[in-house]
């Protein structure tokens, strides 16, 4: 039996590249490190001409591909070129892709795919990055090459900040806030409405400590007539007041209608607690829900919020839910309320939380301004940091990148005239 002699030569490369953002194919360079061939192509050549059956063989370059880093929210794409470099046809059975979403395989092939020798294909891949988070990809090209079955091609890059931005907050302490409490009279809303009583006096006290010029009414989740007169640091006794009306008892509706009530309410025209009686043009006005169960009302979130900001301007208009938030108790979750603390800058609390804790952040978030942010361009997370006249400020706030805001969590930080500054990591439109 004869043997036969086969001469393997390996032949490694190392090429650099860069690409053409338009999607044009790289073109090699020599000062640059955005692309490198580190898989040397595997040629395999016959020992006597004419003798050796014929062979498929593949070579693709570039093997490992770099964008390095790139603007964001811009598109970017370069090729990689599969060659047939054997003496047979090279059949590609498959090819697998894996990647973070920001790359992609932009072309698409039937197969399994022959492609005869000195011929070759492109696969093209893009990059449209929208973070500064690193992105890679890693592709695996099945065929019937000799010797290499399973031809592995890697991509990668990373986003780079559009800059940094520094936006400044002014401030301002509000004297005088018109507090109005929608309290489920619920039969399921007992112990709450008893944990809400009991803390009365610390609620109070919170307000007439500040300096606060407060005037509270109290109606229901089925009413918008007030249950008592109105609270304010001149009644005789407000601590007394305000625990006997939040305490609206248990035979209401089990139909809970929170925002249509206040709306009712509020109305400038119809209600009962339009500007004159209840609202005054000076001050702060803060709706505060407390319920078990989620709200029936028949408008949606936007419409309630629009007629809210229609009586009250944006930045003198909170809407505070102390609601059930899915931890443990409460009938069902207070998720339509939320959503409206969420669109007013308001706060959320837990029912199922410690009243006194809860009225103490209910009472400061009536005499502050703001308790969210909204920031002047798009942050990166992680990048965020938090400034009181000029100090850093490490807890009591925290980054929502939904509404792309600084939260406030601690309102006792802010008291008036501090200058509030957030600096950040920005990324920008793509300026291409």
């Amino acid at each position: 039996m004869q043997k036969l002699l086969f001469l393997f030569l390996l032949i490694g490369c190392t090429q650099e590249y860069n690409f053409d953002k338009k999607g044009g194919v790289p073109g090699p360079v020599v000062t640059t490190d955005t692309a490198t061939v580190t898989e040397p192509p595997f040629v395999v050549l016959p020992p006597h001409p004419g003798e050796a059956d014929p062979y498929a063989q593949i070579h693709v370059e570039p093997y490992d591909y770099d964008f390095g880093e790139v603007e964001v929210n811009c598109e970017y794409e370069y090729d990689v070129v599969v060659s047939s470099i054997g003496t047979g046809p090279l059949v590609i059975d498959n090819v697998d892709y894996a990647s973070t979403p920001e790359l992609s395989l932009a072309t698409e092939y039937d197969f399994p795919l022959s492609i005869e020798p000195g011929e070759n294909i492109t696969f093209t891949f893009k990059f449209n990055e929208v973070d500064t988070i690193p992105d890679t990809g890693r592709m695996y090209i099945y065929s019937n090459a000799l010797g290499k079955t399973s031809q592995m091609i890697t991509n990668q890059g990373v986003g780079k900040p559009s800059g940094n931005q520094v936006d400044v907050f002014t401030q301002e302490e509000i004297s005088k806030a018109d507090i109005l409490f929608v309290v489920d009279n619920s039969c399921s809303m007992t112990d709450e409405q008893a944990g809400l009583a009991d803390n009365a006096e610390s609620f109070i006290d919170d307000l007439i400590d500040a300096g606060v010029d407060f005037q509270i009414s109290v109606i229901t989740t089925d009413d918008p007539t007030p249950v008592s007169a109105i609270i304010t640091p001149d009644s005789t006794d407000p601590v007394t007041d305000f625990s006997r009306a939040v305490s609206v008892g248990n035979s209401g509706d089990a139909t809970e209608q929170g925002q249509e009530m206040a709306k009712q309410a509020l109305d400038p025209i119809r209600g009962s607690l339009a500007p004159g009686v209840f609202q005054r043009e000076d001050a702060a006005l803060s709706v505060v829900v407390v319920s078990d169960e989620d709200d029936f009302s028949p408008l949606t979130e936007l419409e309630y919020y629009d007629f809210f900001l229609s009586i009250k301007e944006e930045e003198l208009f909170f809407f505070h839910s102390v609601v059930s938030l899915g931890f443990g108790c409460g009938t069902a979750t207070g998720d339509r309320y939320v959503d409206q603390s969420n669109l007013t800058g308001g706060t959320y609390l837990d029912i199922c939380g410690f009243w006194g804790d809860n009225l103490n952040t209910i009472a400061n978030s009536n005499y502050i301004i703001q308790m969210q942010y909204p920031l002047s361009k798009l942050a990166i997370r992680g990048t965020v940091e938090v400034f009181v006249d000029g100090e850093p400020l490490e807890a009591g706030w925290y980054y929502d990148i939904s509404l792309n805001s600084v939260i406030l969590e601690d309102t006792t930080i802010l008291r008036g005239d501090e200058m509030f500054q957030v600096m950040y990591d920005y990324l920008d439109e793509c300026p291409y």
